[in-house]
């Protein structure tokens, strides 16, 4: 063996066996922000109900529908209506309310104190009132199932984002790792070119090889900024604290039973809910508006004083509207032709329904086949193909290609390990989102 090759040898063995210690320091400083606050889910979650903008919006909308209801119990208010001389042009003066002297009233005049006044109500026919209460109480079931809906679909991104945000960070790590040791080797074969130990084409494949897994990171940054917007989207957070994941829940392998998951869906779905709400709510729009063809009866009570056929004229009053032309006709029909589209649209949400679901169930059946089919010893083995490719290289019975290959092939290993740990995760939070019920 000559000097240089000797010198070459012992610079990229030391070099590849002292990487090992670094390694896990280069792993954490690849994400480590001064900013950066480590979460759990759960501690997420709690700030998600408490902070999220559409949460608290859609909570507003249940207390704006709880006012209507309120609304339309109120009874409708009496009218006071009061009438009385401006002027009185016989005695030329304004407002003129005392009363007529003697000698006005022996001549029969009675030209000043004149004023009328007149009380009326209105009373609502045919149960109006209490089918507008009706018709608010479904408004707020709306509203209610709305804000499930609401909060089922961003828990659902919640959970998912912050896995996505955990495993892109494994990845992140992962090949950041072998950019630091590639890197290492990288700076040992540029000293041995200078020497003459090394091929010139050697360098300039770990040149491309460092490139392709910076290209990489640079990928896994961009998703990890993508989830750190979602993040704070969800949680709304304006300032740029970066979110770590701690942990995700156990792994959990029992699927539950096909029929259980179609009937929690069905049972526990707020937009099938939302469905049979809305026939509800249209079939109490229908019975309003059938209501509304009877006219509303106003009653009231007259006072008069100088103005009617005697003095101080008494009398009551009916008025309704008569339903000649105007029966409502067209409200009907509307309200009617609302009821059968919505009647409609609950079968097709139930055929949706029973899809999201089996759509959900293949996936995760598909995922835990190709967790089940990996052989005992798998992730071990692993690990090993880096630690026996960088020893045999050491040892120089393997040359640059064929150890970058097994270096290839263990980072595909483990991206292959961390993309089938995050699908099955996020897989098993469909089935919880598809069917409204928490199963993992």
């Amino acid at each position: 063996m000559s000097r240089f090759q000797f010198i070459r040898i012992r610079i990229i063995g030391l070099l590849l066996s002292g990487l090992g210690a670094c390694l896990p320091l280069l792993a954490q400083t690849a994400v480590a922000t001064p900013d950066t606050v480590r979460q759990s889910l759960p501690q997420l979650e709690q700030k998600f109900v408490e902070r999220n903008f559409q949460l608290i919006a859609q909570r507003y909308q249940i207390d704006i529908a709880d006012a209507a209801i309120t609304q339309a119990g109120l009874r409708p208010n009496p009218n006071l209506w009061f009438q009385g001389n401006l002027y009185n042009p016989g005695t030329r003066k304004f407002l003129q309310y005392g009363p007529p002297t003697q000698a006005d009233k022996d001549a029969g005049i009675y030209n000043s104190g004149y004023y009328a006044v007149q009380l009326q109500q209105v009373i609502l026919l045919a149960g109006k009132r209490s089918k507008l209460v009706a018709l608010a109480e479904s408004n707020k079931s709306l509203a209610r199932l709305a804000f499930r809906d609401i909060m089922r679909t961003l828990h659902y991104q919640l959970y998912t984002t912050y896995a996505n945000l955990f495993y892109d960070l494994q990845g992140l790590n992962l090949f950041d790792e072998e950019i630091a040791r590639q890197q290492r080797l990288l700076e040992s074969y540029r000293i041995a070119l200078r020497t003459g130990g090394v091929a010139a084409y050697e360098v300039t494949r770990l040149e491309v090889a460092i490139r392709d897994l910076q290209a990489n990171s640079a990928n896994y940054r961009t998703q990890i900024a993508d989830d750190q917007a979602t993040l704070r989207v969800l949680l709304r957070q304006p300032d740029k604290t970066f979110i770590m994941p701690t942990e995700l829940p156990p792994l959990t392998t029992t699927l539950p039973a096909l029929a259980t998951a179609l009937d929690s869906a069905q049972t526990n779905r707020p937009d099938i809910g939302l469905s049979q709400e809305q026939i509800n709510n249209a079939q109490r729009s229908v019975a309003l508006e059938k209501a509304r063809r009877t006219p509303d009866l106003t009653t009231g009570l007259l006072f008069e004083k100088y103005g009617n056929a005697y003095n101080n004229f008494t009398g009551f009053q009916l008025a309704m509207d008569l339903p000649v032309r105007n029966r409502n006709q067209g409200a009907i029909r509307s309200a009617e032709t609302t009821l059968k589209s919505v009647t409609g649209g609950l079968e097709n949400q139930q055929i949706v329904v029973q899809s999201d679901v089996l759509n959900a169930y293949d996936k995760l059946n598909t995922y835990y086949a190709q967790l089940n089919a990996r052989p005992d010893g798998y992730l071990d083995r692993i690990q090993n193909i880096s630690v026996e490719a960088t020893k045999a290289y050491n040892a120089r019975t393997i040359g640059l290609l064929d150890y970058l290959d097994k270096i290839r092939t263990y980072q595909q290993a483990q991206l292959n390990n961390i993309n089938l740990l995050n699908n099955l995760f996020n897989t098993q939070q469909l089935l919880n989102y598809t069917t409204n019920t928490r199963f993992f």
